[in-house]
């Protein structure tokens, strides 16, 4: 790790604001070659209460979640109002890898629909050419990004990301968690608590298990099992066992 990084670490550990968090984070990505950056959430942490705003002439009131970013200030603007992120592909792309990636591995794909493809085509009108994107799947099933990008031509770019892609991901990481420590937390009500019988009960239903099965499995009676699955359902703010089944798995209470 560089001085320069473990400058940054040092920073985000003393952070009192957003604003010092963001600073902190262009200084350490300009030392690794990078001009301009967005940390977004793609889905905040269950748990996590994100300050959230809705841009000016945003169409049908579009709720956007607090991020930082030193990208163009017209390019933001015009990313939200026209609700790019809806299709953004980079986000698609970061739901199904851990490993950052070239936006040029993105674009080259040759299934992107054309709203996809003109997220890609506008923010080049707007400058930003070049860019990389390093995932983070947080705690409590979120997903955020750290989006880096320069002015320089391709092979400047692509020679600062080979060099520094392992120093991405960890100050990607830090600041993902400096980020989320200054967040407002949920109220303590709204966190769903399920016993560990409902958490087994769930789990071997969501395995396709029937109540008489899942009973036999856990030696209690079908009717004892029916109760939990009822109490699960009930807390999970939904009305059936299978709607039960995909809340609990999307909110991190059981694994199949």
């Amino acid at each position: 790790m560089t001085a320069g990084i473990a400058d940054h670490m040092d920073a985000l550990s003393r952070a009192q604001s957003i604003a010092e968090i963001g600073a902190s984070l262009q200084n350490t990505l300009n030392l690794l070659g990078f001009d301009t950056y967005s940390y977004v959430h793609v889905r905040p942490p269950l748990g996590k209460r994100i300050r959230s705003f809705v841009p000016q002439a945003a169409q049908d009131g579009q709720v956007v979640h607090e991020f930082l970013a030193t990208f163009p200030d017209d390019w933001v603007e015009h990313y939200l109002l026209q609700g790019f992120s809806d299709f953004d592909p980079t986000f698609q792309k970061a739901m199904g890898t851990i490993l950052p990636f070239d936006w040029r591995e993105v674009s080259a794909q040759n299934d992107l629909s054309s709203g996809q493809r003109r997220v890609f085509d506008e923010a080049r009108d707007f400058g930003l050419t070049t860019g990389a994107t390093i995932p983070i799947h947080g705690p409590e099933s979120g997903l955020s990004t750290l989006n880096v990008s320069s002015s320089g031509s391709q092979q400047q770019f692509e020679e600062s990301y080979q060099v520094a892609r392992q120093d991405l991901l960890w100050v990607a990481v830090q600041t993902h968690e400096a980020f989320l420590r200054l967040s407002e937390d949920a109220p303590e009500e709204a966190r769903v608590r399920l016993t560990d019988r409902e958490r087994d009960c769930l789990l071997w239903t969501a395995r396709g298990k029937t109540a008489w099965e899942v009973g036999q499995i856990l030696k209690i009676s079908e009717e004892t099992v029916l109760f939990h699955l009822k109490n699960g359902t009930r807390k999970l703010g939904v009305f059936s066992k299978h709607h039960a089944v995909v809340k609990a798995v999307m909110q991190g209470h059981i694994i199949p």
